[in-house]
């Protein structure tokens, strides 16, 4: 799943920032020893944080089709994926010129556009929302720290996506009416109510389209 996330992020950002055949995009942890290798400019994508999004969350049951059946699964999960962005250039200039367009890229739309999705998260509703992360008090230099790097400037930013994870369950046809069977007290004989959805919103209909072309009124 996260390797469809890191190939749609990066059709992304090739097409919307753009970034030409020129510049490498690279998924591995910024370290001293992996950035001493690099010999082109590379845009780095590195997932440092994966976690479960609270504030998207949802409950119930989705009713969904696959091949002609219908299922039942419970609502899909959104993870959020925090990505630490960072350019690499021989120039401190072109790295900032080159993460700021990153970061309007970022700001444009909070959802990755469709075209972009890349395998089974182009099936998968609602898409990605793509934002930048907000001050959570976690300070930059522990980070890099704990990488063996040196301070520097990074675009921090935050893909949510829903992950289907669930088991599908067979669903049976939906349900077009009902078919009551009483019996009163003292008697064997029972009586029999049936309800048919169909015929009820049919009548429904005619009623509604009567009465706004004035059908039934008084005079």
């Amino acid at each position: 799943m996260i390797h469809l996330l890191d190939a749609t992020l990066e059709q992304y950002l090739r097409s919307e920032v753009p970034l030409d055949d020129r510049v490498d995009i690279a998924y591995n942890a910024p370290d001293d020893e992996w950035s001493s290798r690099l010999t082109r400019p590379t845009v780095n994508l590195f997932v440092w944080d994966i976690r479960r999004n609270i504030g998207e969350a949802a409950g119930g049951i989705d009713l969904v089709e696959q091949d002609g059946d219908r299922f039942h699964r419970p609502v899909l999960p959104r993870i959020d994926f925090r990505y630490l962005i960072t350019t690499w250039t021989n120039e401190v200039r072109d790295e900032h010129e080159l993460l700021g367009a990153l970061l309007v890229t970022a700001l444009r739309v909070p959802i990755i556009p469709e075209q972009y999705l890349q395998g089974g998260l182009a099936q998968v509703r609602p898409l990605p929302r793509i934002n930048v992360a907000r001050f959570d008090g976690a300070e930059s230099s522990e980070f890099w720290s704990s990488v063996g790097g040196k301070l520097k400037a990074a675009l921090d930013v935050v893909v949510s996506a829903s992950v289907d994870a669930s088991v599908l369950r067979p669903a049976g046809p939906p349900t077009l009416g009902v078919d009551l069977t009483s019996r009163a007290h003292g008697t064997d004989v029972p009586s029999r109510r049936v309800r048919n959805f169909a015929t009820v919103a049919e009548s429904r209909a005619r009623t509604v389209d009567g009465i706004s072309n004035g059908v039934g009124g008084s005079e």
